[in-house]
């Protein structure tokens, strides 16, 4: 008898470890549903706003079209110009901007190779760093990296014996820059925020490029010309609508060189070399953001615009 009730406790004690197990690997495979389907969930979402920001990029393309066909100049109170705020659409929101790259000083105009006039962009250079207050010699360190000399040949400059024998090691470049954070490696630029200064007044586009005067930022403005004071700059910035505090109702952009040139000479009483300068735009950049449920995208777009139309030359996600 008392066999019997040890076997009958034997028993239930593994009917309830069977049942706890059974419990326990239930709730997790509900936990993992629960988990797959929200990862499911937010793949689907992603992969949504994605197309949401490609549809974004085909807005901006169009637009950017239409501009070129309604004038020979850009400026920032065209309709390219006007950020989309975000806008609804099914299961979320999507949003963009789009800015004016040549509005930028360009590095690659630093290249001996690409541009035959290099001389004047790496005074430009030199005065925007000036005008940031970083060291204007730091220049000399980014003509060595793009240039295709293996050798230090300028007083600040640096080569490949400077950078191997960095912690991290690693070679220049020693071509055009793919991007401007690029510039991070380059020697001085790592130091003291140098690159996050002057990070929103520089662009690294594939050929020469020049400036757009009716969008370029106060700093940029200041570094085309040794006559162009930090004064100067807020009234051009003020005549052609660029302060955002100001109405763009009132803006008045520069459809031509020439423009640009009276108004120096008849408002400012100077006479200024305008090499280097224009008033129309061929790389643009767009920012297209989308939030479809739980899922968030960010696309960064580099656009060329010529006369045969618009398309995009780079693409990159969550960082440009």
């Amino acid at each position: 008898m008392r066999l019997f009730t040890q076997q009958k406790g034997v028993a239930l004690v593994t009917a309830l470890l069977v049942v706890s197990i059974a419990v326990i690997l239930a709730a997790e495979l509900v936990d993992q549903l629960h988990f797959d389907t929200r990862r499911t969930e937010n793949m689907i979402h992603t992969e949504q706003a994605y197309l949401y920001t490609l549809a974004g990029e085909n807005f901006a393309l169009r637009a950017l079209n239409d501009d070129l066909n309604e004038n020979k100049y850009d400026s920032l109170d065209e309709n390219w110009a006007v950020e989309l705020p975000p806008m609804p659409v099914e299961g979320g929101s999507v949003a963009g901007k789009i800015t004016d790259l040549q509005g930028r000083f360009n590095l690659n105009n630093l290249s001996r190779e690409l541009n035959n006039n290099y001389a004047q962009s790496v005074e430009q250079f030199r005065r925007l760093l000036q005008a940031l207050q970083i060291d204007p010699g730091l220049a000399d360190g980014v003509i060595d990296w793009l240039d295709k000399d293996p050798q230090t040949t300028i007083p600040n400059g640096a080569e490949d014996d400077y950078y191997i024998g960095l912690t991290i090691p690693y070679r220049t470049a020693n071509g055009l820059m793919a991007s401007a954070s690029e510039l991070r490696l380059i020697k001085g630029f790592n130091e003291e925020s140098n690159y996050e200064k002057l990070a929103p007044f520089i662009v690294a586009l594939p050929q020469v490029t020049a400036i757009n005067i009716n969008t370029a930022s106060a700093e940029v403005l200041e570094s085309l010309s040794d006559d162009i004071t930090e004064q100067d700059t807020k009234t051009i910035i003020e005549y052609i609508g660029a302060d955002p505090e100001n109405d763009l109702d009132e803006a008045q952009a520069f459809e031509s060189i020439n423009d640009f040139q009276s108004y120096m000479k008849n408002d400012l009483k100077k006479q200024i070399n305008t090499d280097g300068m224009t008033i129309a735009s061929e790389y643009f950049h767009l920012v297209s953001f989308a939030q479809i449920g739980r899922g968030q995208l960010a696309l960064y777009s580099t656009i060329q615009r010529t006369s045969g139309g618009s398309q995009v030359i780079q693409r990159s996600q969550g960082a440009w």
